[in-house]
């Protein structure tokens, strides 16, 4: 008997960290509902060692849009990866994430038109539904992204479950990780430990460093907390002006964790605060409660996608709120926020656990 193509089909997910976890309960979706498929996922190069530990995930594709913003050589890059895809002819290409401009439309959509496949599936909003066959509403991105994402997998057949977010990591990261919650090398399971991430990938996300370390101090106070600082590459140095500006210790970790070692230190804390980021969903994904300052995003559509009672939003929706601004000069929607807020939260939380 002759021996039947499994079905193949691409994910395309050219946007963050952030959004790759966000994705994950949509790509178990696809993954229960094509059980014998061959799936394939086109996703930025830093999301990418992420990805690959997805299990439901036959192979990885690197786009690297990041590196293209700050260098055209890696135009390249990208003619590469569509001549090594165009080899391929797959059943389905669905582009997960939302079009929110003409101009990403439009890239996407050619993207879309050199593909070869039967099926295209994609946000039918600014241009781009032009580009495939089968459009999702354009409203659908109202709702929480993890749940619109997950609508869209369904689209094609995906079969949802109950569960969360996920992330995964070697057992080895268990062991270089250790040494951030020892004392002199002994393990105190019962010490608080509490994270504070000041980062973002753009200046209207980030609280404060003043605040941060405000808030860092009064928790190690009333705690006895060990307090890390978390930060990506190019980070250090608000890490370390945190770290500084705290009476108490704290230890800055900001641009010396790999993606899997954050993952894991998240695990293992009883408190993250902050800014509206990646490692906020990494933490959602490791259920960890938190402590989340939204300035120009939408909590409505990106908070936390976990049990709500195990995180707090502080966003004061004002009338400026949300918006695209990669700058503001008031930044009113995250300065209005106050160490004293943030920290009645992070004690709602805490005291769920612990008594001071």
């Amino acid at each position: 008997m002759m021996k039947t193509q499994k079905e193949s089909i691409l994910v395309v997910l050219v946007a963050g960290i952030g959004d790759l976890v966000m994705a994950s309960k949509s790509l178990r979706a696809l993954r229960r509902g094509h059980p014998d498929a061959r799936i394939e996922l086109v996703t930025t190069s830093d999301a990418v060692p992420i990805a690959k530990m997805y299990p439901s995930m036959d192979r990885v594709w690197s786009f690297p849009i990041r590196e293209l913003r700050t260098d055209k050589v890696h135009f390249l890059d990208v003619v590469t990866l569509l001549y090594r895809l165009r080899r391929n002819t797959y059943d389905y290409v669905v582009n997960l994430f939302p079009v929110n401009t003409w101009a990403g439309g439009l890239k996407m959509g050619c993207f879309f038109a050199l593909l070869r496949t039967g099926v295209k599936i994609g946000h039918n909003h600014k241009g781009f539904g032009l580009f495939v066959n089968r459009k999702v509403p354009s409203k659908i991105f109202r709702m929480h992204r993890v749940d619109a994402m997950t609508e869209i997998a369904c689209m094609m057949g995906g079969v949802p479950d109950s569960k969360g977010l996920d992330i995964f990591w070697e057992q080895s990261i268990e062991k270089e990780c250790r040494g951030l919650f020892e004392d002199d090398g002994i393990w105190h399971e019962d010490r608080v430990i509490v994270a504070v991430n000041p980062g973002g990938d753009r200046a209207t996300k980030r609280w404060s460093p003043s605040n941060f370390a405000s808030v860092a101090d009064r928790i190690a106070g009333a705690f006895d907390a060990r307090i890390v600082i978390l930060g990506g590459p190019g980070e250090e140095d608000v890490g370390e002006e945190i770290r500084k500006k705290m009476t108490k210790e704290a230890e800055n970790c900001a641009g010396k964790l790999t993606l899997f070692q954050l993952a894991c230190v998240l695990s293992r804390c009883d408190l993250l605060i902050t800014n509206d980021s990646g490692p906020m969903h990494i933490a959602a994904a490791v259920d960890t409660p938190i402590v989340a300052l939204f300035g120009m995003g939408n909590p409505m559509m990106v908070s936390p996608f976990m049990n709500p009672g195990r995180y707090r939003v502080i966003y004061k929706d004002l009338d400026c709120q949300p918006c695209h601004k990669m700058k503001c000069n008031s930044l009113q929607c995250l300065n209005s926020i106050t160490p004293d807020e943030v920290y009645e939260k992070s004690l709602e939380l805490l005291t769920m656990r612990h008594s001071i």
